[in-house]
């Protein structure tokens, strides 16, 4: 009974953490498509399973195809942004018990605990568990195979082996930089447990061989001049590094969005930092008096699998990066997340048992003050959607609308595209016209200019819809006698401006 009831308190616990962690991602899960979604959203809804397929083994989109295909497959029920995020969503939300169950294998319950609570609050996690592309699922399956890895060591049995291998392939099946973490995974587990080398070099073959169909993918891949234009627009330096890093472990995961002084703002941070200095501090002087209280919560074999899976990934883009393509940016650092999350609890937890406490309690407040920022306004993706229902309230038939959200994606959709239904023309501006194929280089941008008289010269008097961003509100384009007569704005990570225009009442006709 008294066993029971110690392994009760740590289960409440989990789902406790669980249940608030689903709140969270619930509540971000209904923003607008944003990004790289919108080539997920491209893809699911303008292919059958065989045109997916297709589309994802060229070298149009440069990831592997099972989120593409779980995606699909939940939107099969509506077409809607929260079920384009289904399979994130209960990615992320899986990921916080399966963080607790490794920290508890490796360390205690209460690294366990710990890290887990720093995964539920985690703006980064947060973000990725409500985003259409692979990141959260390649963190929960990365985060169950280590779980596997470990069970099957200490069980033998055949279905943990099974496990170990199935969630590995299916892992690489969705992100490619998890390769970093299941090698260390891997080395790991041939140098600690020597019995199970057999059965881990069957496992991984097996892996591998069922990874065989998708190598020509990879190929393509590889190959895609995608890869290069990423890698043009972060260069590989230390002010780069600097700013994935920061966003990576505990800021807002879009680096291109709020600085780390907004999320998780200066009082978390300041919190974090002093979690941190008092643990470091403790342990040294644990170790100058050897004391037991403040020595690793971890046996060191387990201690140097946690720092692997937080490392591994961060270290091998750093130095592919050195010397090739740079793959160094926040969202590419994803499969170590979870690796990161244990091996910080692990960290504090070694302060002692009465500064553990206090250090761990910090860092917990410091992430649930993160994570609570992400539910504000200003954080939100962008309202794409608000202004694209807007406009379709508003306009009227052969009302024309210019579109300046546009971006160049690895997809041919705007943000506004998803939801605009408008029954009059819609021309767009900075970006290429076409619709159909995935842009590219080689395709022409729409100047502004040139889409304001185009969009002239299709209006014949009737209102023109400018759809923009503040950044470029304020920015004067020939539209002849036409008045700005309604201005409307939406805030977010990129604040939107919806700005109509008409013909004064004196010149019509």
């Amino acid at each position: 009974m008294r066993s029971l009831r110690r392994l009760a308190g740590p289960a409440l616990a989990v789902a406790a953490l669980s249940v608030v962690g689903a709140f969270l991602r619930l509540a971000v899960a209904g923003q607008s498509v944003f990004a790289d979604e919108l080539a997920t959203y491209w893809i699911v809804s303008t292919s059958g399973f065989w045109d997916l397929l297709s589309v994802v083994h060229s070298n149009a989109e440069i990831s592997p195809p099972l989120s593409f295909l779980v995606s699909w497959l939940t939107t099969r029920i509506d077409l809607t942004p929260e079920l384009l995020r289904a399979p994130s969503l209960v990615a992320g939300v899986a990921t916080i018990p399966a963080v607790y169950m490794v920290g508890a294998r490796t360390a205690s319950r209460a690294v366990g605990l710990v890290a887990a609570a720093f995964t539920t609050f985690s703006p980064f996690m947060i973000f990725y568990s409500t985003e259409a592309r692979g990141y959260a699922l390649v963190m929960a399956f990365v985060t169950f195979s280590t779980l596997a890895m470990l069970v099957a060591t200490d069980t033998g049995r055949l279905r943990w082996w099974l496990a170990y291998g199935a969630l590995s392939c299916a892992a690489m099946y969705t992100h490619y930089t998890c390769v970093f973490v299941l090698g260390f995974q891997f080395l790991w587990l041939i140098w600690v447990h020597p019995e199970a080398r057999r059965w881990a070099l069957v496992a991984n073959a097996a892996a591998a061989l069922a990874y065989l169909p998708w190598l020509p993918g990879l190929r393509m891949d590889l190959d895609s001049p995608t890869t290069e234009i990423l890698s043009a627009l972060q260069p590989f330096d230390l002010q780069a590094v600097r700013v994935s890093v920061v966003h990576w472990t505990v800021g807002y995961p879009y680096s291109a969005g709020q600085p780390a002084s907004d999320v998780p703002g200066i009082p978390a941070l300041v919190l974090l930092g002093t979690a941190a200095v008092v643990a470091l501090a403790a342990i040294a002087a644990g170790r100058l008096r050897d004391e037991r209280s403040a020595r690793l919560a971890a046996a060191p074999r387990y201690a140097v699998l946690l720092l692997g899976l937080a490392l591994s990934v961060p270290l091998s883009e750093a130095v592919l990066s050195a010397i090739g393509s740079n793959l160094f940016s926040t969202r590419n650092l994803a499969a170590s997340w979870p690796g990161f999350a244990l091996a910080l609890a692990a960290l504090l937890a070694s302060a002692g048992p009465r500064l553990g406490l206090l250090t761990a309690s910090l860092a917990v407040v410091a992430f649930a003050m993160a994570g609570l920022k992400m539910l504000d306004p200003t954080n939100e993706r962008p309202q794409y959607e608000a202004m694209a229902e807007q406009i379709n309230r508003d306009a009227r038939p052969g009302d024309v609308v210019i579109d300046e959200t546009a971006v160049i994606s690895p997809g041919p959709l705007s943000p506004l595209d998803p939801f605009l239904r408008t029954r009059g023309p819609v021309f767009r501006s900075e970006q290429p016209q076409q619709h159909v194929r995935p842009f590219s280089v080689f395709d022409r941008k729409v100047s502004p200019d040139e889409a304001a008289r185009r969009a002239l010269a299709a209006a014949r008097g009737r209102r023109i819809f400018l759809a923009t961003d503040d950044s470029r509100a304020g920015r004067r384009r020939p539209l002849g006698r036409y008045r700005l007569v309604a201005d409307r704005r939406y805030t977010g990570l990129i604040d939107l401006e919806l700005q109509v225009y008409a013909l004064p009442a004196w010149s019509r006709g």
